[in-house]
């Protein structure tokens, strides 16, 4: 050695080094081999498992099998095999930190960096992890905080995926026992209008239809291709074409023009009541069952050709679900990845949405409630962390046969209108146990409210034998229609020559559903509501929130603030048991019309027709009257439905004031 070459200076102590790697503020871990044996941890890395013993000499999978299906060890793999690093940010991981069975949630940014022997053969890698669950969680609170989630999203939305939802199903019906779960996501690179689909159709006896396809091609070209498809699809089923005739249909349309050639689609029948399938596909990727023991089992599907290129229908496949067996459709977006076979992939598919189906998962975890939604969402969510960037859209629809059908909801109301809210809660909490989405669900409690106080108010000169002013009962049929009636067994009065009011629950009762019949009398008077109700589905891109809201609250006491003068904030429900309050506190801040008066409607939960009575009558009474409501908002809705859409000084939903 020359005298002047530089001699290495030693890391330090052992002890101190060992001091120095223990006390880094985030979690490190070195692994080895192919089989990714921990050689060193941390103090943190240790604490991110619970402080298990056995950790340092063992290989990771046996160290943290909870992570099985988290599409962690595939990432440790992947960086094994390709020998480059892999950066993660914010990525969701599930950890069974108290050794009781049970996950918690948290969020890591992640650095894997391959390590390698003095010859240059691998060696293993180095991790490097630092927890953000604290920011991701601020970020989302102020986030929900600064406006609907939902509405914001769409809001500020591109022409891409506004395009992509125009195009797919607005909601996914709901049914009495079958549970369905969509989600859809453009290609992270090309953000460019995609050519995937999804459908679900009710057919007759209780059976439906689901359907997953993909045009070639991305853009308008095969986004309008797409739209094309699914509508050729939607029309054979619902006028009686089976599987066989459904493909046919498809195929021969497919075959008219170049942009519908080639496409991979399939559809499958199910019939919930006895488990029976018939499945077909067109060159598309097999169907994959969960089933309710938390196995995966593959759908032996015919693959066939694309659609339009002339060789005709393939096979149909006959299988049968179990009760709480989860159908998953799903397109090839999902498991096509760079240096990984097919096989390879879709064997990554089945573990993660065991995995995803069957965790035992915190009760505050902000995944979704539902077994269905969180095969739907974190399935995607996850399958979209490995390959470096999705280069194709790709779309998951999820089946799920109930063990039972939905049970009906039967009522008992007093002829009280202080029970109204308590009837609101009940018929909300049933809507939301039957998964219906949240703007049909607002419509049908504010309808059912409607009929409800009509009866309490207007069926009794006096009050009954028996102590019930009104029966409510709800049915979903197996078209997913609601069908929900009203009854009392009172004699309505005769409305007094001066009632404006009066009639104007029933038109708002129309406005909100499908279908009203009102039938009279000696004995009684019974409304009856029909109504299509639907699940709304995600589409986005792989960066949104994949977790599906569920029904929001739709009552709570009413608050009226003046936060500014002249402006007054209302919040909570409107109706027979709040209007005079309501009444009140418009006719003092207006100082009985001495001065111009502007109400912000945007947190009321509920606006009956006694709040639109109110309205029409204080606007002659207060002439500088204005009122602020989003079109999408509770108020907005009703008022557009009841001729005071004219007094609105529209303010965008999410901008109402704090």
């Amino acid at each position: 050695m020359a005298a002047d070459d530089p001699v290495e200076q030693p890391a330090g102590t052992p002890g101190d080094v060992v001091a120095a790697f223990e006390d880094i503020p985030a979690v490190l871990w070195a692994f080895e081999g192919p089989e990714h044996r921990v050689v060193a941890a941390n103090r943190l890395a240790r604490a991110s498992m619970g402080f298990r013993p056995g950790i340092v000499g063992r290989p990771i999978r046996e160290v943290a099998p909870e992570l099985d299906g988290q599409q962690v060890f595939e990432t440790l793999d992947e960086v094994w095999a390709r020998g480059e690093p892999v950066i993660g940010d914010e990525r969701r991981i599930l950890v069974d930190r108290d050794g009781d069975g049970r996950l918690e949630e948290d969020w890591y940014s992640y650095t894997f960096v391959p390590t390698h022997h003095p010859d240059g053969s691998m060696r293993g890698m180095t991790v490097h992890i630092a927890r953000v669950t604290d920011e991701v969680l601020r970020r989302r609170q102020a986030e929900l905080s600064a406006a609907e989630s939902e509405q914001r999203r769409q809001a500020a939305q591109d022409v891409v995926l506004t395009l992509q939802r125009s195009l797919l199903p607005a909601g996914l019906p709901v049914l009495p026992q079958v549970r369905l779960a969509a989600r859809y996501v453009v290609a992270g690179r090309e953000l460019a209008a995609g050519g995937d689909w999804f459908d679900a159709v009710p057919l007759p006896g209780g059976r439906v239809a689901v359907v997953v396809g993909d045009v070639v091609g991305h853009g308008a070209a095969a986004s309008a291709a797409m739209g094309r498809l699914r509508a050729v699809g939607a029309n054979a089923l619902a006028g009686g074409r089976d599987v066989l005739g459904t493909l046919t249909e498809l195929d021969r349309f497919a075959g008219r023009e170049r942009a519908t050639r080639a496409t991979t689609v399939c559809v499958a029948v199910l019939d919930p009541r006895t488990g029976d399938l018939e499945v077909a596909a067109a060159a598309h990727p097999p169907p994959l069952v969960v089933t309710a023991e938390g196995t995966p089992r593959w759908v032996e599907v015919a693959a066939g050709a694309p659609l339009g290129t002339g060789a005709g229908a393939p096979r149909v496949t006959a299988d049968r679900l179990g009760p709480d067996d989860v159908l998953v459709l799903y397109t090839d977006g999902l498991v096509e990845r760079p240096g990984r076979t097919l096989d390879d992939s879709l064997e990554a598919l089945a573990r993660t949405a065991v995995a995803a189906g069957h965790e035992a998962v915190e009760d505050d975890a902000t995944v979704p409630t539902a077994q269905v939604d969180r095969i739907a969402a974190l399935t995607v969510e996850r399958m979209g962390w490995t390959g470096g960037g999705q280069t194709d859209d790709a779309t998951l629809l999820a089946v799920q046969r109930t063990a039972e059908p939905l049970a009906p909801l039967t009522l008992e109301v007093a002829p009280d209108p202080r029970r109204l809210g308590r009837m609101r809660r009940a018929v909300g909490a049933w809507l939301e146990q039957a998964r219906v989405g949240e703007d049909d669900a607002m419509a049908l409690v504010h309808a059912v409210g409607e009929a409800v106080t009509n009866a309490i108010e207007h069926a009794y000169p006096e009050p009954p034998a028996d102590g019930v002013g009104a029966r409510v009962r709800a049915v979903l049929d197996d078209e997913g229609r609601m069908h929900v009636t009203v009854a009392d067994t009172g004699r309505w009065l005769p409305a007094p020559d001066d009632a404006g009011g009066r009639g104007r629950g029933l038109m708002m009762i129309r406005g909100l559903v499908e279908h009203v019949d009102v039938t009279a009398g000696p004995t009684g008077t019974t409304v009856t509501m029909v109504a299509p109700v639907h699940r709304e589905v995600s589409v986005g891109s792989y960066d949104d929130e994949a977790a599906i809201s569920g029904l929001r609250g739709v009552d709570r006491e009413l608050t009226i603030a003046e936060p500014e003068p002249g402006v007054l904030a209302v919040a909570g429900p409107i109706d027979t048991g709040t209007v005079e309050r309501f009444r009140h506190g418009l006719l003092a801040a207006a100082r009985g019309g001495a001065r111009g008066l502007t109400v912000d409607l945007h947190a009321v939960t509920v606006f009956s027709s006694a709040a639109v009575q109110a309205i029409h009558e204080l606007r002659g009474t207060l002439p500088g009257l204005r009122l602020r409501a989003g079109r999408g908002s509770v108020a907005g809705r009703v008022l557009d439905l009841t001729g005071l859409s004219d007094l609105i000084d529209e303010v965008p939903d999410g901008a109402a004031m704090a």
